[in-house]
């Protein structure tokens, strides 16, 4: 009876411009933002994630979207080693277990400490954000230290003189502080000096060059045809000019 009531009330919804999330078992991949990922997507389809009901249907969800060594990993489980995933949390167990590098909390404090400000606060938070994420076993004020170590040494200053104590706020205060201080001028500045020159079209000549005028038989000096540049009438007005002055 509370099977059939949960069929009638999570009727499934379509959702427009969003697909499955896909996981393809690449180092820079994260399991946990896979799983995290696809249970809003399953939030938004009004599909009950966690529902006993849709344990099998989620699973086959989840395996359908694997994609080259994750799908290749599955396949071998199912098939080969005959050991079948019943559940969300066993498929996210073996997720772990297989993909989740045993190193990797070393590894996500090492690019922490590499993590640095190169151009505008935004995208200094966005790359920041992606790897403190991941990131476990972490107090509040390590990740503050970690966000205002990587600032430019100006906004450092700053956001280290207010003391925050969440991230939050630190980010908060470095966002301000550019804001106030430089406005899009970091970005601005960057994409100028990234940029390549732009070519000064004044300074293209249209006229033909000595090979053309060579080959087409036009005078060397004023490039037109039927006379030699001795005989050019536009060379002996200028001459003549300069003798004037």
């Amino acid at each position: 009876m509370d099977q059939l009531q949960h069929q009638r009330s999570s009727r499934e919804f379509k959702i427009e411009g969003a697909s499955m999330p896909k996981f393809y078992g690449k180092p820079q991949e994260s399991v946990d933002e896979f799983i995290f990922e696809t249970t809003l997507f399953m939030n938004g389809k009004n599909i009950d994630y966690g529902h006993p009901a849709n344990q099998v249907r989620v699973v086959a969800m989840l395996a359908c979207n694997l994609r080259e060594s994750a799908a290749s990993w599955y396949h071998n489980r199912i098939m080969i080693d005959k050991e079948p995933i019943g559940s969300i949390d066993e498929f996210e167990a073996a997720l772990r277990d297989e993909f989740l590098p045993p190193d990797q909390q070393h590894r996500l404090r090492a690019a922490l400490r590499c993590c640095k400000q190169t151009s505008d606060v935004e995208e200094y938070v966005s790359r920041f954000r992606k790897i403190i994420t991941q990131a476990r076993d972490m107090s509040a004020l390590d990740k503050v230290d970690h966000f205002i170590m990587g600032l430019k040494p100006e906004t450092r200053k700053e956001v280290d003189y207010l003391n925050c104590n969440s991230l939050r706020a630190a980010v908060s205060a470095a966002q301000a502080y550019e804001r106030a201080h430089f406005g899009g001028g970091r970005r601005s500045h960057a994409a100028r000096r990234d940029a390549p020159e732009p070519m000064d079209i004044s300074q293209v000549s249209s006229r033909p060059n000595l090979e053309q005028c060579r080959r087409q038989r036009l005078c060397f000096y004023c490039r037109e045809a039927g006379h030699r540049i001795s005989d050019c009438p536009k060379k002996r007005q200028g001459n003549d000019g300069a003798q004037r002055m």
